[in-house]
């Protein structure tokens, strides 16, 4: 028929084998699979949650690659965590985009604006969990990000290496597992923290804001 005289006119190729050898480097997790159950991550201990809603396109890009560098990290019981030794160098040199950031009393463009937007959140998740706090420091004023989904202000923290860090202490029997979720659609974050509960409880009362010193004029 039509199909095998199609077939017949197709002249055959030559096929050729080559081979060749691939050096091959073997890589060993740092955990095993067989592993993770020692580990006492069973539940959720905390959760942190902020908004970030009118942000700039190199805002949103810092929050989201400053969460997946927290994303996973594994907090042994009695390590203290650093979030900016966990981040690391914040920089262009390293993926970070300019975007507004406090600097000496101004708001400016300058690398990394909105990794504070994470260490808020991720501040947030430890004080839910109710893990005792080693370094804290709010922003040098109000801003607008960190009150937003109804929070009031002072619930929030900076972050400016090396000297404004934020730390935390894991003093639970097991170990912490930080876990980020950033959706740039509706720009949310939030951060899970599993471990082990040891049966405590942590929620914030009689939040008062006082002392509010009024704006001095535009600029």
């Amino acid at each position: 028929n039509g199909f095998t005289k199609l077939l017949s006119s197709i002249p055959n190729t030559r096929e050729e084998t080559l081979r060749t050898a691939l050096v091959v480097d073997t890589l060993k997790p740092t955990i095993k699979t067989e592993e993770t159950n020692i580990l006492g991550i069973h539940e959720r201990i905390g959760r942190g949650y902020s908004e970030f809603a009118h942000s700039i396109a190199g805002r949103i890009h810092n929050v989201a690659l400053t969460a997946s560098k927290i994303n996973g990290i594994l907090v042994k019981p009695g390590e203290i965590f650093s979030f900016n030794n966990a981040v690391g160098d914040i920089s262009a040199a390293t993926g970070f985009d300019p975007a507004y950031i406090i600097k000496d009393g101004r708001t400016v463009l300058g690398d990394g604006g909105g990794v504070c937007q994470v260490s808020t959140t991720l501040f947030r998740a430890v004080l839910n969990a109710g893990l005792p706090i080693i370094k804290r420091q709010a922003h040098a004023y109000r801003v607008a990000y960190y009150e937003q989904a109804g929070y009031k202000a002072g619930l929030d923290a900076t972050v400016f290496a090396p000297s404004v860090d934020f730390q935390f202490k894991n003093d639970t029997p097991g170990y912490i597992l930080i876990q980020t979720t950033t959706d740039r659609r509706n720009l949310t974050l939030t951060i899970d923290l599993y471990g082990t509960s040891d049966g405590r409880k942590a929620e914030v009362l009689n939040h008062v804001v006082g002392s509010i010193t009024p704006p001095p004029p535009d600029l």
